[in-house]
């Protein structure tokens, strides 16, 4: 199950927990994934503005981050934790942080930030952008909290660049910045990123390809699954 969650990051809107009646669904989207993917990355050479918006340096621009837009979105984080944790405590008052988005605003320039929080009193997952509720099977003391005091949204902006990825690289539009802790009951990454860290999850469209990378927190190491030989 674990291993389905880390696909669907990649694939559909971020959410922890996955119905087995779904299962279908994924299998579809995966084979599909692949020419979505080559056909956003050709939409991305002639980008359509918003309605009424006509400065393309803006983030968001036309509803899709792009790498560059990363390096200023750490003066809009405070204010979407506190948003988001309001909400997270409308819906539960034990409701703890599991992972937070950064994504675009529909039909809006600029920020959005997103979560899921985990309840154990409800044994259920929490969405904030879709307010939807999903029962959990995992043991509850085996769903890591996200501590957020460190985060920085800065410092994979430059990780990107260090690693030769593009300022005007668009990121995945379902996925934008997923960031969690990955822990040995938990993971998020290849098994080649150690446990124990938080990552930012990202799918970057460069060069008609789709790149998934996570970035640890610690270091700004950048890991990808390898494809077998």
């Amino acid at each position: 199950m674990l291993e389905v969650n880390v696909l669907l990051y990649q694939k559909r809107r971020w959410c922890p927990y996955f119905p087995a009646r779904l299962v279908v669904s994924v299998v579809i989207l995966v084979i599909s994934a692949n020419g979505i993917a080559t056909a956003a990355a050709q939409d991305a050479a002639t980008p359509s503005t918003l309605p009424g918006e006509t400065d393309t340096s803006r983030p968001c621009f036309d509803g899709r981050l792009r790498i560059r837009d990363l390096e200023g979105a750490d003066a809009t984080l405070q204010a979407g934790l506190e948003r988001i944790a309001r909400l997270g405590e409308d819906w539960e008052e034990d409701a703890r942080l599991f992972a937070i988005r950064l994504g675009c605003p529909l039909l809006e320039i600029g920020y959005q930030w997103e979560a899921t929080f985990f309840s154990e009193s409800a044994q259920a997952f929490y969405s904030t952008d879709t307010a939807e509720v999903l029962a959990a099977e995992a043991d509850p003391r085996t769903i890591p909290t996200l501590e957020t005091a460190d985060l920085s949204i800065l410092s994979i902006y430059r990780s990107l660049l260090r690693a030769g990825y593009t300022e005007d690289s668009q990121l995945g539009a379902l996925g934008g910045v997923t960031i969690r802790q990955s822990t040995d009951a938990q993971p998020f990454g290849p098994p080649s990123a150690p446990t124990g860290d938080i990552y930012y999850h990202v799918s970057v469209l460069e060069r008609g390809e789709v790149i998934d990378v996570w970035i640890a927190a610690s270091d700004g190491t950048i890991y990808r699954y390898e494809s077998e030989s």
